[in-house]
């Protein structure tokens, strides 16, 4: 066998691994944006503190 066969059956073996995420798809997104507008809030809740002294 030469080099680039061996390569390209060590990558078709490696490709047909397939590991199963926990969640949809869809669900990583949501958590995502849940995750960004909970900072948002806590950033927002923190405006003007700098005149209030």
């Amino acid at each position: 066998m030469t080099v680039p066969a061996a390569f390209v059956s060590a990558a078709t073996e490696a490709a047909e691994e397939h590991i199963d995420l926990p969640l949809d798809a869809w669900v990583y997104p949501l958590i995502a944006g849940a995750l960004f507008f909970t900072l948002f809030l806590l950033t927002y809740s923190f405006r003007n503190v700098a005149r209030k002294h």
